[in-house]
């Protein structure tokens, strides 16, 4: 199972593997790894990462776990008692099995009808959270997920705010370390939809639920604003620069080379050039008016 420490993060804020998207796939895993997920949780992998998030971080008057089992522990929440802080995983397959562990030990806990109804209680927010922009507009380059984490983490207020006015256990960006590109684009976008997690079972309405997916909505098509302002003008200046500088052919390949290595045309354009002036240098010792 990976997992990954929010202390240590690989290479710094993000690692260096990059994934191709897909909010919608099954992970793969054994039965006995996920018999006690539901499906709509395991079949798409923003709910996964949205669960596996709500139940870090569930106070115990969500879960209503017994007081007196409470009170012989030490930790803030379920999860922390079962795990540790440590236990946070990398990849979609991890939170799967973490989050079939946490249910099978709740269900040691409290009784069956309390899992039932707390899982009840999980897809009826999930059915609002996931009404929340899928943000499909965000690219995968790691200066475009830096840029949504940190414009993210400006506006944590937004992520947090709900009806309580208690933000105490809500996740925010800037403590949560990803270990990959990927991740951090996933956490990215669970994260709007981390406003679902303050909601108490005693209060939750329908139309404060629909106002929360409304004024969600109204925070990414903010942050999309800003997004094309920022990146708008790059991507069109580097088209027109590559457009005039090499023939057609050689763009159809350097399109392809980017595509499969999953890097920007300009970053290959940079490692050619530098590959190139190596064995350049080589060959002519330094000397360029040969």
């Amino acid at each position: 199972m990976s997992v990954y420490s929010p202390d240590n993060p690989v290479d710094g804020f993000f690692g260096a593997e990059h994934y191709p998207d897909n909010t919608s796939g099954v992970v793969e895993t054994d039965n006995s790894e996920s018999e006690a997920v539901p499906d709509w949780i395991k079949t798409n992998r923003v709910a996964t990462f949205w669960v596996w998030w709500f139940i870090f971080h569930v106070p115990d008057n969500f879960t209503r776990v017994p007081l007196s089992w409470e009170q012989s522990q030490n930790e803030s929440n379920l999860y922390t008692r079962l795990f540790g802080y440590y236990s946070l995983p990398g990849d979609d397959k991890s939170r799967i099995i973490m989050i079939n562990k946490w249910l099978q030990e709740y269900r040691k806990i409290v009784d069956a009808l309390t899992v039932s109804e707390f899982l009840s209680t999980l897809r009826f927010l999930w059915s609002y959270a996931e009404k929340v922009n899928p943000m499909k507009w965000l690219d995968h380059q790691r200066i475009h997920i830096k840029w949504a984490w940190e414009y993210l983490s400006r506006h944590d207020s937004d992520l947090c705010m709900h009806n309580s006015g208690n933000i105490h256990y809500c996740p925010v960006l800037p403590n949560f370390k990803t270990c990959n590109d990927r991740e951090a684009r996933l956490a990215v976008i669970v994260s709007v939809r981390c406003v679902f997690f303050n909601i108490l079972p005693s209060t939750i309405e329908h139309q404060h639920l629909k106002d929360l997916v409304q004024r969600q909505n109204d925070l990414i098509r903010r942050m999309k604003n800003s997004y094309q302002k920022m990146f708008r003008h790059e991507k069109v200046d580097r088209r027109v620069q590559i457009s005039a500088l090499i023939s057609p052919e050689a763009r159809n390949i350097l399109r392809k080379m980017a595509k499969k290595n999953n890097l920007t045309q300009a970053e290959i354009l940079d490692k050619l050039i530098l590959s190139a002036d190596r064995l350049f240098m080589q060959k002519t010792t330094g000397d360029y008016s040969r």
